[in-house]
């Protein structure tokens, strides 16, 4: 039986709700800084546009790999620096991803059994929002379907 795509991605919005104490979201809808202001934020959206690829190996059956972005904005107009701020959220999602229960035997995080593994996967763009007040951090994630 394979995976769905779209009970996968919801079981990484309940992982990634839980790991932060968001004002907005997190959704499955990006929107533009200017739909978010200052007060709705620290705001977390799941972007799933971009690559989805097939590994296929002697069997029937392919790898099937999706990579969706979290794209979270913060506000840093207060006194902490922004990279304080944008450290503080990677900590938690960092924490989110770590094995626990089952997942510690198998070695890879299941998104409780929604996918093979899911894990934060390749370079987070960080943009601390010195010069504008505005935060952004976007983290890759790299989800792999039964």
């Amino acid at each position: 039986m394979t995976t769905s795509r779209d009970s996968a991605i919801v079981a990484l919005v309940r992982l990634v709700a839980s790991a932060y104490a968001w004002k907005s979201g997190p959704v499955r809808k990006l929107k533009l800084w200017s739909d978010v202001p200052a007060a709705a934020r620290p705001a977390c959206f799941v972007f799933e546009g971009g690559l989805e690829s097939y590994a296929w190996s002697e069997g029937a059956v392919p790898k099937r790999v999706i990579e969706p972005k979290l794209f979270i904005y913060l506000s840093a107009r207060g006194d902490t620096p922004g990279a304080s701020l944008l450290n503080g959220v990677m900590d938690a999602l960092d924490q989110a991803f770590a094995l626990s229960g089952a997942d510690l035997g198998l070695g890879r995080n299941t998104l409780s059994g929604a996918a093979y593994s899911c894990r934060i996967d390749g370079k987070v763009l960080k943009d601390p929002g010195d010069l504008d007040g505005d935060a952004l951090l976007v983290v890759p994630v790299r989800i792999v379907l039964a």
